[in-house]
């Protein structure tokens, strides 16, 4: 009897301290999510690791790897994703994640095997094949020396960058000594951040300047932006401000040139506290500002988002989708006046560090960006590009000879030569004026050209660079010429011909979906889908527009006007177009899924759901300024706490789904409603739109 109350007492004993270590470890796994929840990533990673090594729980080791990356240890990270996906159960995430990981480390050949291993398992993910394709053409970006970039003499052994044009000369950062902030980082023996101008005389540049007390103080400042008409300048601006991982938050700051002097800066309304808001670009119509954050929602590190001018303030900030933000860190955007996109990105294909980037806005999207290689990338930190379209000159900035340096860039004349060509009729030989010529390197139309009387017309290029010529002009059928370098002997003139082809015209009525009335000054893009180039027209007081075309391609037609959703037609050949209707866009506006269904009552989306999102998604990407709210119901009352629950789960996944397609999580709110009597349905409700 003694000997069996010992081994009940043991065998209790052994229970009661399983469960306590289980409750302790499970403690240690909620505590872990919080503090992952509220990006304190150090604190959380003692908690996830200890649980995580005793567990399989995948999703606390995916949030543990995020944690090592947000906190640079990418050891740690790499040995953690390594062993998940060996593991039989890995899944495409995992996949994915361990590739981007191997991008980042510069691996491209075995991130490229990853990226096809993910693409066989979620084939629907576009940007995944450009990833490949990057992965791909890194090796053909060779020193060919294009481009001649020197460094200017106002450099220092502290820090300096350039970050905008000002007047006739620069604005500049620098951590040179200065009476404002005298203050000296530990780290780079730089004075803290100050803003100062440069006056170009010559080929030199003047001894910088502060640009004003009133815009330089004791903490950083960093990059800044003017409106075109300088009256206005955005810049970053660092007031001592450390989370709890160490990182500095930035925020943006608005200044008035105001008699003479700027105006004390105000806070732009999206700063916080919480997280960083820093360097502006605003557009050149200054509808548009661009600037980079770490807020809630992001693809990981500091992503690019843009915000809209209504009226006297700015919209909602809007990311720029994963087309251009990586798990790693975009900076430094610029738009320049022909409205392309120039970032620095350790996310992105590239040699080293921070490199820089180009990309463009074509049919409503931020094209995949391209390495614009050397001399303006290189193994270090890369950032800052500016051009001046004007004096032909820009500017970057590097660390490559030690401290970050500006240096100045223009097109090399030894690389540079004059490509020549006449266009004329197929039959007769006649030369035809006034055609428009497209210069084309990368699906990028680099510039245009018309021919003269004598059907004349030339280009100014690189030597020993592959380009295309696209050749437009009504009444003949468009062309698409190769041009390849000549390795010897004297270059010749190139001669096309062109065959005479009937156009028609594209034409319709575009009408308010219902009342029917016509709407007028709406934009229309046509967009040749063959040559992927644009022609735009506007409806009339009557709805109408028209536009000739050539009729042997395909188009895409795009409808927009502020107040109502963009119409696409996509892959239009010349039916008979007999009108487009637009819909109106309303806040609280509502897109009920009636087709939504839950099996078992459970939470995981069936293919006819995801079909009906499709519909949604389909409309978020052809209004990038749309946000949305998902509602989401359920008819089996389980109580108050449990339907919350369960719509939650529910709401989350319809949300994941639509992110996996490429829709950014801050354009997603999710809103779990409970029970209703009516239905278990999903309602996506218009929440804002500009």
């Amino acid at each position: 009897m003694y000997k069996k109350l010992l081994t009940t007492i043991f065998v209790a004993t052994i229970f009661f301290l399983t469960q306590t270590v289980a409750f302790a470890q499970n403690k240690d796994l909620e505590k872990g999510l919080k503090l992952f929840a509220k990006k304190e990533y150090k604190l959380a990673i003692p908690l996830l690791k200890k649980y995580t090594q005793s567990h399989k729980n995948k999703d606390a080791k995916r949030n543990l790897f995020h944690c090592y990356i947000e906190t640079k240890q990418s050891k740690e990270a790499l040995a953690l994703v390594e062993k998940m996906v060996k593991n039989p159960e890995a899944e495409a995430v995992d996949f994915l994640n361990y590739a981007n990981l191997l991008k980042r480390l510069h691996k491209y050949e075995e991130a490229k095997t990853w990226y096809i291993q993910y693409s066989k398992l979620n084939p629907s993910d576009k940007i995944v094949f450009q990833h490949i394709k990057a992965c791909k053409l890194i090796k053909e970006i060779t020193n060919d020396t294009l481009y001649i970039a020197k460094s200017i003499n106002i450099n220092t052994s502290q820090t300096e960058y350039a970050t905008s044009l000002y007047k006739d000369g620069l604005l500049l950062v620098s951590g040179r000594s200065n009476k404002i902030s005298k203050r000296i980082s530990r780290k780079t023996k730089d004075h803290y951040f100050n803003l100062y101008f440069s006056k170009k005389i010559g080929t030199k540049y003047s001894i910088p300047q502060s640009i004003s007390k009133e815009l330089n103080s004791k903490y950083h400042e960093g990059s800044a932006s003017f409106s075109a008409n300088e009256k206005f300048i955005y810049f970053s601006r660092n007031k001592g401000i450390v989370d709890l991982n160490g990182q500095a938050q930035l925020h943006i700051y608005i200044s008035r040139y105001n008699n003479k002097k700027w105006d004390k800066p105000e806070l732009f309304r999206y700063a916080s506290d919480n997280y960083s808001t820093g360097h502006p670009s605003i557009s050149k119509n200054g509808k548009l500002l661009f600037f980079i954050s770490n807020m809630p929602g992001g693809y990981g590190g500091t992503d690019i988002y843009y915000c809209k001018k209504q009226g006297f303030s700015w919209g909602t900030p809007i990311n720029l989708g994963p087309s251009i933000n990586t798990s790693g860190n975009e900076m430094f955007p610029y738009i320049n006046d022909d409205n392309n996109l120039y970032f620095a990105s350790n996310g992105h294909i590239g040699f080293g560090g921070l490199d820089i980037f180009k990309s463009t806005f074509k049919q409503n999207h931020w094209r995949y960006p391209i390495n614009i290689g050397y001399p303006f990338n290189s193994d270090k930190d890369d950032f800052s590009y500016i051009f001046d379209k004007k004096k032909n000159i820009g500017y970057f900035s590097s660390n490559r000879n030690g401290s970050d340096d500006i240096f100045e860039f223009q097109s090399n004349p030894k690389k540079q030569k004059t490509l020549k060509g006449k266009i004329s009729k197929l039959r007769p030989n006649n030369p035809i004026d006034s055609v428009t010529v497209f210069l084309v390197a990368n699906n990028i139309v680099l510039d245009e050209t018309y021919t003269n009387a004598s059907g004349n017309f030339s280009f100014d290029i690189f030597k020993n660079k592959k380009y295309s010529l696209v050749i437009k002009k009504q009444g003949f059928k468009m062309k698409r010429v190769l041009y390849f370098p000549q390795n010897s002997g004297k270059e010749r003139t190139m001669k096309i011909r062109l065959e005479e082809s009937p156009w028609a015209d594209i034409k319709a009525f575009v009408k308010n979906q219902f009342s029917s009335k016509p709407i007028k000054s709406a934009k229309v893009e046509i967009v040749n889908k063959t040559y992927s180039l644009s022609n735009y027209c506007e409806t009339d007081k009557n709805g109408n527009f028209s536009l000739n075309v050539d009729t042997g391609n395909y188009y895409d037609i795009i409808i927009s006007k502020p107040g109502y959703f963009t119409s696409v037609l996509t892959n239009y050949m010349l039916n008979d177009i007999q009108s487009i209707d637009l819909i109106k866009t309303k806040g609280n506006q509502t897109i009920e899924l009636q087709t939504s269904t839950f099996p078992n009552q459970g939470w995981l989306l069936t293919e006819i759901t995801k079909g009906e999102l499709n519909n949604v998604i389909e409309i978020l990407n052809n209004n990038p300024d749309i946000l949305v709210e998902v509602r989401v119901s359920t008819k089996v009352d389980k109580g108050s706490k449990n339907n919350k629950i369960l719509c939650l789960k529910r709401a989350t996944k319809a949300m994941d789904y639509m992110i996996s397609q490429g829709i950014p999580a801050n354009r997603i709110k999710i809103k779990p409603i409970g029970f209703n009597l009516r239905s278990s349905s999903i309602v996506v409700k218009l929440v804002e739109s500009f």
